[in-house]
This record gives C-alpha cells, structure tokens and sequence, in this order.
C-alpha cells in the first residue's frame, strides 16, 4: 500500500513539474509573439 502511495505521490510530482514546464514554455512563446507584433507594428509605423 505504501509502495502504490509512494508511486502516486512521485507521479504527481512529475505532473507538477510537466506542467510548470509547459507554463513556463507558453510564456516564452507568447513573449516571443508579442515581441514579434510589436517589431512588426514599428516597420509598418516607419514606412508611413
């Protein structure tokens, strides 16, 4: 019971981490978008 317990508690831990991972990852990448927007809005600005 303990050993079934002991699994448990380590597969929510590796839930948990996955999980901050993938937050961590969509952060970056919405980052990464709006860095992209924002250089995109400021060559189209310049051009006019």
């Amino acid at each position: 019971m303990t050993l079934r317990k002991h699994r448990t508690d380590a597969a929510v831990a590796a839930n948990e981490a996955a999980a901050t991972r993938m937050d961590a990852s969509a952060y970056w990448v919405c980052l990464a978008l709006l860095l992209a927007v924002v250089t995109l809005a400021m060559r189209i600005a310049s051009t006019w």
